[in-house]
């Protein structure tokens, strides 16, 4: 039996699709990537920024958030599961469990965690877990978590790293940081006991690089990490790598100077 389908066996089956749902939010394809030589000063077409594409998706990442808590608070009727080859969230169950053992109560950081969505798998996934848990988020974004998640506390700045969390954790958020080497730093030196990095694009024989992802007509800058690069990055502030994860194909990168793929860490104090 596989890892996700051993956390099919474990996890409500309305939670589970609220799962699935989140994730193909995040990974919904793209209509097309292309390498960008001139990295994070590329210019996109409309000029919109990073900061303004994601606050046009509030409304409907409310919506969808909102339907599928309201269901899952209500114990509505069993929903088919999609199966598709996904691990993150046989990851995340594990690293939560983890993080768990012999704790009363597990302080949590999301960094990009959207609307909090996590907080509800995590309890779903460990039955009886006292969380505390945050989320990071653009302004506009955690001004919405904060009226629709009371259960999540949202900061909107990195002032959330002043103090020390049992788990922080990235997942599908890091291609989209330019600074993304000081925001590691300061993530390592807040983690209490793991660190856990997920669904990061990463190319192995070249430099880390920028390339644009269009989808749904609008076009953001999205970076390439080394792998090498961010394992140092991380073991240089203090952590020790315990796992490294194969999560699964990229989209394919017209021009790029190496195609990526998706991998996750698990880092330790």
């Amino acid at each position: 039996m596989t890892p996700k389908r051993i956390l099919q066996t474990l996890t409500p089956p309305l939670l589970w699709n609220l799962a699935k749902a989140c994730k193909r939010r995040v990974f919904a394809s793209v209509d097309h990537m292309a390498y960008a030589p001139r990295g994070w000063a590329t210019p996109l077409p409309g000029g919109i920024d990073r900061h303004a594409y994601w606050a046009s998706l509030i409304d409907r990442e409310r919506a969808v958030y909102e339907r599928l808590v309201t269901q899952a608070r209500s114990g509505a009727a069993l929903l088919e599961v999609h199966g598709d080859g996904d691990i993150t969230l046989a990851v995340f169950g594990y690293v939560v469990a983890l993080t768990a053992r012999a704790k009363d109560r597990v302080m949590v950081l999301d960094y990009g965690g959207n609307l909090g969505e996590y907080y509800w798998l995590a309890r779903a996934m460990v039955p009886g877990i006292s969380l505390d848990y945050h989320c990071k988020e653009l302004p506009a974004v955690a001004k919405s978590g904060r009226e629709i998640n009371a259960a999540v506390t949202f900061h909107s700045d990195d002032s959330c790293f002043d103090r020390s969390y049992d788990l922080v954790m990235f997942i599908g958020s890091m291609q989209y940081l330019p600074d993304w080497q000081e925001v590691l730093r300061r993530a390592a030196k807040a983690t209490g006991s793991y660190l856990l990095l997920c669904n990061v694009a990463t190319v192995k024989n070249v430099p880390s690089f920028v390339a644009t992802s269009r989808s749904s007509g609008v076009t953001t800058l999205q970076i390439q990490l080394n792998r090498d690069d961010v394992v140092n990055t991380v073991e240089r502030a203090g952590l020790q790598l315990i796992r490294e994860l194969p999560m699964g194909p990229h989209p394919p990168i017209a021009n790029a100077p190496e195609q990526p793929a998706y991998t996750g860490w698990l880092f330790q104090r």
